[in-house]
């Protein structure tokens, strides 16, 4: 494969590490996996007296005995104990028998964001399934009350959208899509995180669709509205780079490259860590393209001790850092878990981006060797790429194949070509429906199977192809 990918694939630079830097995470996410959990017997006392005295009342539109049912429901999922898991389904219940009373009782704006304000307390607390019943009640409510264009109904659509995202509840997402793609350039609510993160979320739901007209749209939307409130830097450099996502599955390059120059952070607005990383690949570039492979193998591997030692203390301060975290869980004390949340979240940022920056160089580090005409001393340092890249999906996907096309020319060049036509091959699975047919990625992978697959390769002898850091830019 070719070395250098434009910034939204690998980055401008010749290096995946802009690609860090663009895609930083900067809007609003709901952790599913890690509910809040709160032990108060006392609340989940006065909830579940609340609601005795409320069922007393007669009828089915019982309203204030749908309230208390919600809250606690809410009580009820918040417990920690060893019965989390029938904390969870009691309180799913409890959410669907409040429901009930809600579809039955006369629709009010004022109804549905009473309702909506419950569900936003569940995601707050990442109880993301009780979340999306509750703000799907709140929708349903919202739509009745004044019907599902009215601006009324928007609050839950984008709350609803961000935790359906979350959950994985594909069928919830392609209902929503087309209502915030509809709203995105007549919504006048604040850009915060939520809203921000459910448009990007309708986006990203049309551009996997391979729906690349309504997924620009979104972001065009998008992008009007950060410029309409203070043109944030980073906002503006994320969408740049879907944006730039989106052309590339369209095959237009020449506007994806512009875009993606546009969303490259300047070198000033990096951090310390991140510009050193960044200095001493350029500095293995100048020296590949000077001829000198030793010095640029020798550089390369002292870049590897040193972000190893980097990377086994930020994996240390993470492991630390969470078990602060689970103590203030346990505790209950919501500014006390809100401050080790911020505090666990920075560290496993900072132990994720030594771990891709670790990744990124010993594939560099491989690439060198190859070229030394060791591809037996490279293939292992492919082996720990794959391993230590944190994610096979997302961006990640384009480092990912990357290396394995490297590691396929590797196998070839030691007669190996069994391997190398499986590597190959799912380089191009991967990369087509991602690139298109015409990309340039795509035909050389295409190039390299028809080599290994026809029956001269069969009967040609083992000699090195050209190797990966000889394409390097």
């Amino acid at each position: 494969m070719k070395r250098l990918f434009l910034l939204l694939l690998l980055a401008a630079s010749g290096s995946a590490l802009a690609q860090r830097q663009a895609a930083e995470p900067i809007a609003f996410s709901v952790s599913c996996e890690t509910p809040l959990w709160k032990t108060d017997a006392q609340a989940l006392a006065r909830a579940r007296q609340a609601a005795d005295s409320a069922s007393a009342a007669p009828g089915p539109q019982n309203l204030a005995l749908a309230a208390a049912q919600a809250d606690l429901a809410l009580a009820t999922a918040r417990q920690f104990s060893p019965e989390r898991d029938a904390n969870r389904k009691a309180a799913l219940d409890l959410a669907e028998r409040a429901q009930a009373i809600w579809n039955a009782a006369p629709a009010s704006p004022a109804l549905a964001q009473e309702i909506l304000a419950r569900g936003r307390v569940a995601r707050n607390g990442n109880h993301c399934a009780l979340a999306l019943s509750l703000l799907e009640s709140a929708l349903t409510v919202a739509d009745k009350a004044a019907g599902p264009n009215d601006p009324v109904a928007l609050p839950a659509v984008r709350e609803l959208m961000v935790v359906a995202t979350a959950i994985g509840d594909d069928p919830t997402v392609n209902a929503l899509a087309p209502r915030l793609l509809a709203a995105v350039n007549t919504d006048t609510a604040p850009l915060d995180a939520i809203n921000y993160a459910a448009y990007l979320a309708a986006a990203d739901h049309f551009y996997r669709g391979e729906d690349h007209e309504r997924s620009e749209a979104v972001i065009k939307g998008l992008i009007d509205k950060v410029r309409a409130n203070g043109a944030d830097a980073a906002k503006l450099r994320r969408l740049n780079m879907e944006r730039a996502s989106i052309y590339y599955a369209q095959g237009r390059y020449q506007e994806a490259e512009a875009l993606s120059a546009q969303a490259e952070r300047p070198r000033h607005d990096r951090s310390p860590v991140l510009v050193e990383m960044l200095r001493v690949e350029e500095e293995m570039a100048v020296q590949v393209r000077s001829g000198r492979l030793q010095a640029a193998l020798t550089m390369g591997e002292a870049q590897l001790a040193r972000i190893g030692t980097a990377l086994a203390s930020a994996q240390a301060a993470q492991k630390e850092a969470e078990s602060e975290w689970e103590a203030a869980k346990k505790e209950g004390a919501r500014e006390r878990m809100a401050a080790a949340r911020t505090r666990y979240a920075s560290a496993r940022r900072d132990a994720n981006a030594w771990q891709r920056g670790l990744a990124d160089m010993e594939s560099f580090v491989g690439e060198v060797q190859h070229a030394l005409g060791h591809p037996e001393l490279a293939l292992p340092l492919y082996e720990k790429a794959l391993a230590h890249y944190p994610t096979v999906t997302g961006a990640w996907v384009y480092a990912i194949e990357r290396v394995r096309g490297d590691m396929a020319l590797a196998y070839r060049a030691r007669g190996d070509r069994t391997r190398a036509l499986a590597l190959q091959q799912q380089v191009r699975k991967t990369l087509l429906p991602l690139l298109g047919a015409q990309h340039p990625d795509v035909l050389e992978a295409e190039a390299q199977i028809a080599q290994l697959s026809g029956a001269a390769a069969q009967a040609e002898a083992p000699q090195p192809p050209a190797s990966p850091v000889k394409r390097k830019k």
